[in-house]
């Protein structure tokens, strides 16, 4: 094989050029100083920021995604991309748990709300419907019904109503007449008369009281026969007298004034004077704003068959609850506009003109809140006026006062710039300077 410049043989007696290598420049094996780097050789990102360029168009990944330094690929027989794991390993607190349940159910409740709002409204209108229908009044009973097989004169009693006021009870009574086991004499009965409010009485002792009722036999028995009916029916009506003596608390502690009466009643044969059984077997009725019940029948018995109940009348649960409520009512809407004055006339945040008008109305609507309470003394003189409604009008008198006042020395719709100092004295300090 013969050796040439540039040229060499092949076995097969052919010429193959042979590329020459460039001789190696002077400058080959010298450093580059620092003067001849550029900009972006000298950034510590540069081989980041180059790496990231190379590998944001790779063809087996999405086109739309930016992929970072911080994915790794694995081939498992398919690409695919992995996050790194986090580091953070803190296990969520409970007002962190609370906010995500929170979020979850609002989404939930936001996405079915017409079923929400008429679940809501149907559930308020029960509850309040129950509410109230467990608060009602009881109807009167006094009565022994166990007595209808043992006595002969048999009461039945209708609770009218109650006045405070004049301390009184109405009842309405009507007789039943079991004459035929005595053979149909004519019966008396008797009531205490000193626990009874007459139109005219008369000189009053503790004598043995006339009969409030007579009841003749023999027409009882015609009447029962269907063979006359002339007769008048056998009802009649007492003023029960109702002190609060014994209980100290007076129509001034409304709603929690209470009173206590006694009935005392007997029945007599008119002819021999001879003790007749006689009970309370029925009582209905209701009055008005008012909870009566038999606190206790006296166990002492006479020779004489005299019957006594003592009653207690005090104001049903509903009225006192109502009562509370107004009373809170106003409270809670008095001390709103108190607030709201202090921050407006001496703080001079800025409110609206509509709002600062409304004590003035406010003094009126609380005086016919006061006239809605059932069974309030009348004009004023209750505790409830005491605590609640004397106190509420004088602090809105004086916040109507200086809220309307104050238009007289500013606008009270802006806030004045004292209420944006972050420093006591700030502006004054500005101004100073």
């Amino acid at each position: 094989m013969s050796a040439s410049h540039g040229k060499s043989d092949t076995p097969n007696g052919t010429v193959e050029a042979t590329a020459v290598r460039p001789p190696l420049s002077p400058t080959h094996h010298r450093m580059l100083s620092d003067s001849t780097i550029t900009e972006e050789a000298k950034s510590p990102n540069s081989f980041h920021d180059a790496l990231s360029a190379m590998a944001s168009p790779l063809p087996y990944g999405p086109s739309d995604a930016a992929l970072g330094l911080n994915h790794k690929f694995t081939k498992n027989g398919n690409l695919r991309r992995e996050e790194s794991p986090s580091n953070d390993t803190t296990p969520p607190s409970r007002w962190e748990k609370i906010v995500a349940y929170y979020d979850v159910w609002y989404h939930r409740l936001r996405v079915r709300w017409v079923w929400f709002v008429a679940f809501l409204l149907v559930s308020i209108v029960c509850c309040s419907i129950a509410i109230g229908w467990s608060f009602r009044l009881r109807t009167f009973n006094i009565a022994d019904p166990d007595s209808v097989n043992n006595a002969i004169v048999q009461l039945s009693a209708n609770l009218v109503t109650i006045d405070p006021s004049a301390q009184q009870m109405t009842l309405d009574w009507n007789i039943r007449y079991d004459c035929v086991r005595i053979g149909c004499p004519d019966v008396d009965v008797y009531f205490d008369a000193n626990t009874l409010r007459d139109d005219s009485p008369g000189p009053q002792s503790n004598v043995k009281p006339d009969p409030i009722f007579s009841i003749i036999g023999a027409n009882v028995l015609v009447m029962s026969n269907n063979t006359d009916r002339r007769p008048s029916s056998l009802t009649f009506r007492t003023d029960v007298a109702v002190s609060n003596a014994n209980t100290h608390r007076t129509l001034q502690s409304y709603p929690y004034d209470k009173y206590a009466t006694q009935l005392v009643f007997f029945a007599e044969q008119a002819a021999t004077n001879g003790s007749v059984s006689i009970a309370i077997v029925k009582t209905t009725g209701i009055a008005v704003g008012f909870n009566v019940q038999l606190q206790n029948t006296t166990d002492i018995s006479d020779n004489f068959g005299t019957v006594i109940k003592n009653i207690e009348v005090t104001r049903g649960p509903v009225v006192r609850l109502y009562a509370i409520f107004i009373v809170l009512v106003i409270w809670l809407v008095t001390l709103t506009f108190m607030a709201t004055c202090v921050l407006n006339v001496f703080f001079g945040k800025g409110i609206s003109s509509g709002v600062l008008v409304l004590p003035m109305g406010t003094l009126f609507a609380f005086t016919q809140l006061r006239a809605t309470l059932p069974g309030a003394p009348e004009g004023f003189g209750a505790v409830i006026d005491f605590i609640g409604l004397l106190p509420c009008l004088a602090i809105l008198t004086f916040c109507s006062i200086f809220m309307t006042a104050i238009f007289l020395l500013r606008d009270p719709e802006h806030d004045i710039p004292r209420w944006h100092w972050k420093q006591p004295g700030e502006g004054r300090r500005k101004t100073w300077a």
